[in-house]
């Protein structure tokens, strides 16, 4: 450890903030004297891509560099901006371990580079309107203490430059089984922290993508390694802003995601699922993308269950949503033999809630609601026998 990191932090070194800039990390800086009783301090290595972000890119480069880190390698690809990014790159050259710009073929592009110029233990990116608590590398090597942690997830603040939206604080969780978190959990990627030998182990990001390569690649770890090995901590390590160009995100990253599922329901031959999903979603991005993840007979097996799960979520929010024929079609495809029991049983339910309300007893759901809360499978099982007896779902 650089023991001078732990006299004197950068603050003095740096060049002065941008006027009317206060507070982290224009003046202030992480106290350098908290890594001291630290007995592992693993090499940090970031990249932050960047294209025409002169904007936010300050605040980014100095909640970096102002953690202190004793070892830490940063990274800063710039895809060729023509605003005044590389003038400000310019002014932090001597505390970058690396930097370019160049034209390159987008964001995935620009991570791809520095990634291959990374020497670290730990890895992420960090884009370049975004930026770090002031403690979060102090987290990440407390918390990447063991050698079987390879993953470190933390919680991020989403804020909104315009005030339009409140702050909001996201934190991150994983389900109980590994299915359910493939299905469910998105990564919170500027809070989660790859052991750098691990990443590059499940390959480069996938350049066709422009909005959720993270997505694509955290499915990838997770069908690799599972979550035993991912340490969840309460911790804010991150803020994630949201800004006028990033406008047209949620609708495309939609788009990107949803492809994500039809391409591993593809791969595990789930034709009645991808079927459901083109009709549901057009294209579903096939001619743009593929899952590129060598799949098992194990990896397809868990592939279905996670597809079953998807279309799982789908049934319940179609019926909140009151979309009944959408929770019909969702309901045909699902194979509940892949599912919990308490899964299955939610089903059950759906099922024979969608005979009342094809039928026009809608009233009994109020009876359904308040007297069917079931002490046993067999009562379970009986009723829904008795339903089924009568009706069927076409």
């Amino acid at each position: 450890m650089d023991k001078n990191y732990l006299q004197k932090g950068l603050l003095d070194k740096l060049p002065p903030p941008p006027e009317n800039k206060h507070g982290w990390p224009w003046t202030e800086e992480t106290e350098p004297r908290i890594y001291g009783d630290l007995k592992y301090v693993p090499k940090i290595s970031i990249v932050t891509p960047s294209y025409n972000q002169g904007e936010f890119i300050e605040q980014t480069i100095r909640s970096v560099l102002l953690q202190n880190y004793p070892n830490l390698e940063y990274i800063i690809i710039d895809g060729g901006s023509t605003d005044n990014t590389t003038e400000i790159i310019k002014k932090y050259d001597q505390w970058i371990s690396y930097w370019v710009s160049e034209k390159d073929d987008g964001q995935s592009h620009a991570i791809n580079k520095g990634t291959d110029n990374c020497t670290g233990e730990i890895f992420n990116w960090l884009n370049s309107d975004d930026y770090y608590f002031c403690d979060c590398f102090k987290n990440l090597a407390e918390s990447f203490n063991q050698d079987d942690v390879y993953v470190v997830a933390g919680n991020y603040r989403f804020f909104d430059d315009s005030g339009e939206s409140d702050d909001k604080l996201i934190d991150f969780r994983l389900r109980e089984t590994l299915e359910e978190t493939l299905a469910f959990v998105l990564i919170n990627q500027p809070s989660t922290f790859f052991r750098l030998d691990k990443f590059k182990s499940i390959g480069k990001l996938n350049q066709k993508l422009s909005y959720v390569m993270d997505q694509d690649i955290w499915k990838k770890y997770l069908f690799r390694y599972g979550q035993d090995n991912i340490k969840v901590i309460d911790k804010e390590l991150s803020n994630f802003r949201f800004h006028s160009k990033s406008k047209t995100f949620q609708f495309l990253f939609s788009s990107e995601y949803i492809g994500i599922f039809y391409s591993i329901a593809k791969k595990a031959d789930m034709h009645r699922h991808t079927e459901l999903m083109k009709k549901l979603y057009d294209n579903c991005n096939e001619e743009n993308y593929e899952f590129s993840y060598q799949f098992s007979e194990e990896d397809k097996i868990l592939a279905r269950k996670v597809i079953n799960y998807y279309f799982f979520l789908k049934a319940k929010n179609s019926f909140t949503a009151g979309k009944y024929d959408l929770l019909k079609e969702c309901l045909k495809v699902i194979e509940v033999n892949y599912l919990q029991k308490k899964h299955k049983k939610k089903i059950y339910k759906l099922r024979i809630k969608t005979i009342l309300i094809r039928y026009n007893l809608t009233f009994i759901l109020k009876l359904f609601r308040r007297t069917m809360n079931f002490k046993s499978d067999r009562k379970f099982n009986t009723f829904i026998n008795l339903i089924f007896k009568t009706h069927t779902i076409n």
